[in-house]
């Protein structure tokens, strides 16, 4: 069971409700979290997609036509069509945040840590989701800033958390807006033999 973050930080901001996602225009805010449950029909789904496919999309696409473009993409199998629509729902949410038509999707099972070290991304924001295995590690900005950690090669010793996967977080980057701090994350290690999948989506 996670620790109430939201009691050791005041740059994250934890909540049960999806409302909460609006909260990462807040200046002092770095992330906001949505925790939600477990899907088991999706989180099947995607254990036997990376088993069984080359699971690897990184394209921009519009809302519109999202979930005939994850139809044609996504290899076929039982909870498919569940997975489509989670996806369709996150992509629809940010869209509405940010007042745009597109986001540049990337959807991948790897079997290692894809960022080992810790940063900020160079980008205003992302949604990111763990569909199967752990969650982003993070560091709050209380704790520590990006120029001690660049300073530390992207290691860091102290107090980090972790999210859990379907939780839903939206993660500010170092271009988000002046004044604005970009939230200190990177890769979880992957257990030997297992995959992790992650969805992360960028307003276009």
């Amino acid at each position: 069971m996670q620790p109430n973050i939201s009691s050791l930080t005041t740059s994250f901001h934890y909540d049960k409700s999806p409302l909460v996602l609006a909260d990462i225009f807040a200046q002092t805010t770095s992330l906001c979290c949505w925790q939600r449950p477990k899907n088991n029909v999706v989180e099947a789904y995607f254990n036997h997609a990376a088993a069984t496919s080359r699971l690897e999309l990184r394209h921009v696409f519009d809302i519109e036509s999202l979930k005939h473009n994850l139809d044609t993409l996504l290899p076929t199998g039982l909870g498919k069509e569940q997975a489509i629509n989670d996806i369709y729902q996150l992509a629809e949410m940010l869209t509405c945040l940010f007042d745009c038509k597109e986001v540049g999707l990337r959807l991948t099972a790897t079997k290692s840590a894809m960022c080992p070290r810790f940063h900020v991304d160079n980008i205003p924001v992302r949604m990111v989701t763990t569909y199967l295995g752990e969650g982003t590690e993070l560091i709050p900005n209380e704790s520590t800033n990006i120029d001690d950690i660049r300073r530390n090669k992207g290691e860091f010793v102290g107090h980090k958390t972790l999210l859990e996967a379907f939780d839903v977080a939206l993660l500010k980057g170092s271009a988000f807006k002046e004044g604005h701090e970009g939230a200190i994350h990177r890769s979880c290690s992957v257990e030997e033999g297992q995959w992790r999948v992650l969805l992360t989506l960028d307003p276009m």
